[in-house]
């Protein structure tokens, strides 16, 4: 029965590939990123498949008289077939859970969020208003004057990352670290060769040979084709950007402006509280272009040297450093978008009804926002640490569990073994 299922699950997905997403109000980039990417997938997939399945058919053929490889090639035929079937199905997954979950969605419509923008109140006539006007148009030019090149040149950061692909010079580059990087894969392979041969005699860490092979060429696959991936991730990042900023109406500059426009300058804490956030929004801005500037610079220098971070994940003892290089790379290319959607999120603070009009609000907010853009990537980077701390004391407490249970066991056995008596011989003369 379960055989007959499995056949007519892949005769379905053979015969009904076509991809079909459940209506959603999903921007139309994302929707087109996924439909490309889950193309790619499905061909990946059905090249793996092809290759178990031609593996597991020659383990089960040659498993006469071995059970252990007869249980591997049946679950290596297995875990293909099921895995081709969930690669083929997985759209039609996706579409019966978000029908399951939000219901019928054909009168979904996508819009715009409504954010609106805010407006300066309209003063009253009078000397005194006419004197406040002209300071504050003064000062407001002065903030205009200084911080709109800066802000310009954030806001082109955030809009979209540039393609690698598109850049002459970094190819050039990539293609030179890669002949150096296939010339050394050589000598990598001649120190595994040679650390698998004396690792039980020097105490080296032991590696199977059923992983070494597989281990050295996906290394040197991922070195040759590493600049099309870390491309690939670029284009992921400006599809789900694109995707935030089409569906909530574009980059907000509310914060800005509201945060500058004095309400009241009756008083005398209005004009400090101004230059104050003057001062400080013009030094955490210029922070955050350096920071962004920076950003490029990293993912440029990372796709020129990432085929030397794939020749480092074949080597067992640097294989942690490219986890950590590559998991650093994909938190430089992916934070923009953390940073768009943090931006349109403060945005909505400011429209609030009660805080229109509160510039005390608005400049904690927009202050408090730089900072928060400033804290984000190492803020993900915590994460990726503390992860990977809990996966080692998780591998640690697993190796002392075992350590226990082996102590314990041995320990049982032995004293089963002492309370065995051995009956005396007793000879009469």
């Amino acid at each position: 029965m379960k055989l007959l299922v499995l056949v007519v699950t892949i005769l379905i997905a053979l015969f009904s590939p076509t991809l079909a997403y459940a209506s959603t109000s999903a921007p139309t980039e994302v929707t087109a990123f996924t439909n490309d990417a889950l193309s790619i997938v499905t061909l990946i997939s059905a090249a793996a498949a092809v290759f178990f399945l031609i593996r597991g058919g020659y383990i089960y053929i040659t498993s006469t008289g071995k059970p252990d490889a007869l249980e591997e090639a049946k679950k290596t035929i297995r875990n293909a077939l099921i895995g081709l079937v969930l690669v083929f199905a997985a759209s039609s997954i996706v579409s019966f859970l978000s029908g399951a979950l939000v219901g019928d969605g054909t009168t979904t419509t996508a819009s715009n969020l409504p954010i609106t923008q805010i407006e300066s109140v309209a003063p009253s006539d009078g000397l005194t208003q006419v004197l406040i006007d002209a300071v504050n148009g003064f000062i407001q030019n002065i903030v205009e004057s200084s911080t709109k090149p800066i802000v310009d040149g954030i806001m082109t950061f955030l809009s979209t990352t540039p393609s690698l692909l598109e850049n002459a010079s970094i190819v050039k580059f990539w293609l030179i670290m890669l002949g150096i990087t296939d010339t050394l894969f050589v000598l990598v392979v001649a120190l595994l060769g040679l650390q698998f041969m004396s690792a039980s005699t020097f105490g080296f860490e032991e590696i199977e040979f059923k992983h070494l092979l597989p281990r050295i060429g996906l290394a040197f696959l991922g070195a040759n084709v590493s600049l099309f991936l870390a491309d690939y991730a670029i284009k992921a990042s400006n599809a789900l950007v694109s995707g935030v900023i089409s569906a909530t109406g574009g980059l907000n500059h509310a914060w800005i402006s509201n945060a500058v426009t004095i309400s009241s300058i009756t008083n005398g804490t209005a004009p400090f509280i101004i230059l104050i956030f003057l001062l400080i929004f013009l030094i955490v801005a210029i922070v955050l272009l350096l920071m962004y500037i920076s950003r490029l610079i990293v993912i440029s220098l990372g796709a020129v040297l990432s085929p030397f971070i794939f020749l480092l994940s074949a080597i067992p003892k640097t294989a942690d450093f490219a986890e950590m290089a590559v998991k650093g790379y994909f938190v430089s290319v992916f934070m923009i978008f953390v940073h768009v959607v943090t931006i349109q999120l403060a945005g909505t603070f400011l429209t609030l009804p009660e805080q229109t009009n509160n510039s005390l609000i608005s400049v904690a907010v927009a202050i408090g926002l730089l900072l928060t853009l400033l804290k984000i990537p190492s803020f993900m980077m915590q994460l990726i640490l503390f992860s990977r701390s809990v996966g080692a004391v998780r591998h640690v407490g697993s190796q002392i569990t075992n350590v226990l249970s082996t102590d314990s066991s041995a320990t049982a056995s032995s004293k089963a073994t002492r309370s065995v008596t051995t009956p005396r011989k007793t000879v009469h003369l």
